[in-house]
């Protein structure tokens, strides 16, 4: 993905509150979800803290998470975790231009607004 971060004023993007999900690994699907808690004053990154998930449904190798409800952050926000600065970055996807966040899980990995919808990963013990 070709991705650059945006120089100028941010029009669009996230927004304080929202939930970014990022998915992530090899031979196996991992799956996690992130709240946005603040944008800095240039609006070229968002400070983000992990938020955990819950299994919708299971079968022997897979599984549907979807990141907590707004209402339970407070049991369920890692409270431990400090919020992480990351860059705003923009792309071209299928002839349109969209934002993500990079995250700190790994090398290139980046997380987009969730839609709410469950999202696969890997069941726990099936990745390599």
């Amino acid at each position: 993905m070709d991705t650059e971060t945006v120089e100028q004023t941010r029009t669009t993007g996230p927004e304080v509150g929202d939930v970014l999900v990022s998915s992530w690994g090899y031979d196996q699907t991992n799956v996690d979800f992130w709240r946005v808690v603040s944008l800095t004053a240039s609006g070229k990154s968002a400070r983000i803290k992990p938020v955990a998930q819950r299994v919708l449904n299971r079968s022997t190798s897979s599984e549907n998470v979807v990141a907590v409800k707004p209402e339970e952050y407070w049991k369920w926000e890692y409270p431990s975790a400090e919020p992480t600065t990351s860059l705003i970055r923009w792309y071209n996807f299928r002839g349109e231009r969209a934002w993500c966040v990079g995250v700190p899980v790994g090398y290139k990995v980046t997380a987009h607004l969730w839609d709410g919808k469950p999202v696969f990963q890997t069941a726990f013990g099936w990745g390599h």
